[in-house]
Order: C-alpha cells, then sequence, then structure tokens
C-alpha cells in the first residue's frame, strides 16, 4: 500500500511587540528537537511580525537569535515620534516611525533576498496600489518569478506596515499595508498553497503548526458608545480586524484538518491583559509575560502526543524554479 506523503506548515500569526510570545516558544521548539525548526516543514508562512520570525526562520537564523532581537530591540522598532507628532496621535499620522524597524530588519538581514532562502516561505501583504492581497513567496513554482528578487528587509517592511501604528510602506512592487489586514493568522493560505501548487491534485496529507501572540479578543464594554468615530476606534479597529480573523481561521482549520491541526495560543489572564492588549507595549511587564507565557506554552506542547508528527518530521529538499537557488 502506497503510503501518503506528508507537508507540513508552520503558521506564524501577528501580533506586534506579542511576537516575543511566538518567538520564545520557537525558541524552545528548536532547543528540543536540536536542529533548525524550518528544517521540519515543507512551508514556513508568517503574518506582520509572523512574517519576520517566518523570514528569519527561513534564512536558516536561530530561533534564540530571533527573540533576542525583540527582546533587545523592541524599543527601537517601536519607538515613539516626537513629542509633536505623538499630541498629533492617531489623528494625521502613523503612531510610529517605520525608521527604527527598517534598521533592525537591514542589520539583521542585510542584503539577503527572498531567493537566497533555503526553505519555502509565504509572506502575506496588502498590496494598496491594487486594493489585493499579496502573497510573497520563494521560487517554489514555475509561476512564481518575480519575488525571488526582493530584499528580505521589503518584504518584511510591506508585511508589517500595521494601519495606525506604522506609515505604509513602498518598495518597487507598489505601497504595501500590514498582511493582517488579509490574514492575520496564515495557515489557511499555507494549506491552499500546497492544495493548489506544491501538491495539486495528489493525495496528500496537510498539517499545520499555528503559533499564535496570546491575541485578546477585541470587545465592547456594556456602557461603551456605539457610536464611534475614528477618535473612539483608533488602534482598536485594527485589533478588532485581527481577533475576528484569527478565530475564524482557527475554526475553518479545525474543521478542516481535525487533529492535523495543531494551535499554540494562550489567552492572557486579565491582570497579564493589561501587559500585552497593544500591539505596541514594550515593557519590562510585557516582556515577562510574554517570556513566561511562552516558555510555559512550549513544554506543554511538547509533551503533547498531537505534536509528535511535527517534531518527527523532516522536509524535503525544496525545489527553487527560479533565483540563486534554481535547481529545476
Amino acid at each position: 500500500m502506497t503510503e501518503v506523503p506528508d507537508f507540513h506548515v508552520l503558521a506564524l500569526s501577528g501580533g506586534g511587540y506579542r511576537a516575543l510570545y511566538s518567538a520564545t516558544v520557537l525558541t524552545e521548539l528548536e532547543a528540543a528537537m536540536g536542529r533548525p525548526i524550518a528544517s521540519h516543514f515543507d512551508l514556513v508562512c508568517g503574518t506582520s511580525a509572523g512574517g519576520l520570525l517566518a523570514l528569519g526562520l527561513a534564512a536558516d537564523i536561530p530561533a534564540v537569535e530571533l527573540k533576542t532581537l525583540f527582546e533587545k530591540q523592541g524599543s527601537r522598532i517601536f519607538g515613539s515620534r516626537t513629542w509633536l507628532r505623538r499630541a498629533l496621535g492617531f489623528w494625521l499620522q502613523a503612531k510610529h516611525s517605520s525608521a527604527g524597524l527598517r534598521e533592525v530588519l537591514s542589520e539583521r538581514f542585510r542584503d539577503k533576498t527572498v531567493g537566497d532562502l533555503k526553505h519555502r516561505v509565504l509572506v502575506p501583504a496588502v498590496n494598496y496600489t491594487t486594493g489585493r492581497g499579496q502573497f510573497f513567496k520563494t521560487p517554489h513554482h514555475q509561476t512564481f518569478e518575480f519575488d525571488h528578487r526582493m530584499s528580505l528587509v521589503d518584504v518584511a517592511m510591506a508585511t508589517a506596515a500595521a494601519p495606525v501604528y506604522f506609515p505604509l510602506a513602498r518598495n518597487n512592487r507598489g505601497v504595501f499595508a500590514d498582511g493582517g489586514l488579509v490574514g492575520n493568522a496564515p495557515g489557511l493560505f499555507g494549506l491552499h498553497e500546497v492544495r493548489t501548487f506544491l501538491a495539486p491534485k495528489q493525495d496528500v496529507r496537510v498539517r499545520v503548526l499555528s503559533i499564535g501572540t496570546m491575541t485578546i479578543g477585541a470587545t465592547l464594554r456594556g456602557s461603551a458608545s456605539l457610536d464611534r468615530g475614528f477618535g473612539r476606534w483608533r488602534g482598536g479597529l485594527f485589533d478588532l480586524v485581527i481577533s475576528a480573523q484569527e478565530s475564524s481561521v482557527d475554526y475553518m482549520l479545525r474543521q478542516s484538518l481535525g487533529d492535523d491541526y495543531f494551535q499554540i495560543d494562550d489567552k492572557a489572564t486579565p491582570d497579564q491583559s493589561r501587559d500585552v492588549k497593544e500591539l505596541d507595549r514594550v515593557t519590562p511587564g510585557s516582556t515577562n509575560t510574554l517570556r513566561d507565557r511562552g516558555m510555559h506554552a512550549a513544554q506543554r506542547t511538547l509533551g503533547d502526543p498531537k505534536f509528535q508528527p511535527f517534531r518527527a518530521h523532516q522536509a524535503g529538499a525544496p525545489t527553487f524554479f527560479h533565483g540563486p537557488n534554481k535547481n529545476a
């Protein structure tokens, strides 16, 4: 009897500084596995801050270094503007300049391109030039002829350009907004990618490991006004978009894949939610909460029998059709 091939997908959600939770989980899993975590997956997907992590893992950067990047450089990434621009708040300009994020990414990724990656990757963004979702990918299909030329910095800036928090990102492909607007939890995109491009019309088994960012469901207090202009919505609108998306994707993947879907995430306690509610809160309290909960989540995961197929899987060498790693 012919064995059905497995395709394993790693899906990393966006969540701003809360991605330190994801990075902590990845660090502990990678340490336990004893080799780069990307080598356990046939496709790595990541949105926004999760896209930064996905690109780093696909570039064979150790997860512990990505975790340290958030811990040590979080204040640079989410550095507020001058007092005058802070006074303008969310009204006329983004809360943060994108200069700090670009500097941190340039120091880490340097001049690497998507074509330099040795693991398949998919990173969502929104192309504000066309008004459509855009999915940056390694050249793992014959028709993917453009993205391999893009720098990792430009892709990361595009997927992380969160409305209200950061300015839009421009590169030679257009103007881009945060991938969280089209898919903050990219596991469904990963499933589609396997079934449409990696193994079309084939009998394959797809497993998806999703790692969240302690996303807090955006809710409304009973006493809150229902007549809400931009001054009342502010960053809450983007929070609502990503939390609603994540819950919908989680539901659909559980229905589609059953036990072949494994999600790692945690809900903050009422006290902890004060530390991690905002996407851009970088404080000792938020850092401790995200690291501590991420460490506990990794420990729980390693002891779960449903995680063992992901731990045992070793991805085969990918086929690339274009770029410096072309092998087909």
